[in-house]
C-alpha cells in the first residue's frame, strides 16, 4: 500500500493510556503511556491491515487488467 502512496500523520488514543500512531510512510507505531513504542507495524507487515483499519485504512488488492474480449462470431458470415 506505500507504493508512492503517501499518509498523513494521526494518532489514535488508546483504552490503555496509550495511542497508535500513523506515520507519513504507512509505518503504525504502538506508543506506550510513557511514550516509548511498544510494537511498530510496517505497510508490508501481515498484520498492518489489522491496525490500519483503526485508521480507516484498507489494504490495496492489487488488480489485474481485465484480458481483452476475443470476437466472437455469433451469427454465420453470410457471403
Amino acid at each position: 500500500m506505500s507504493d508512492g502512496h503517501r499518509f498523513r500523520r494521526h494518532e489514535l488514543e488508546l483504552a490503555d493510556g496509550g495511542k497508535l500512531v500513523l506515520n507519513v510512510d504507512g509505518s503504525i507505531d504502538h506508543v506506550d503511556d510513557h511514550g516509548a513504542t511498544a510494537r511498530s507495524w510496517a505497510p508490508d507487515d501481515p498484520e498492518w491491515p489489522d491496525q490500519a483499519l483503526r485508521f480507516g485504512l484498507r489494504p490495496e488488492v492489487p488488480t489485474v487488467a481485465p484480458a481483452g474480449r476475443r470476437p466472437t462470431e455469433t451469427k454465420p458470415k453470410r457471403w
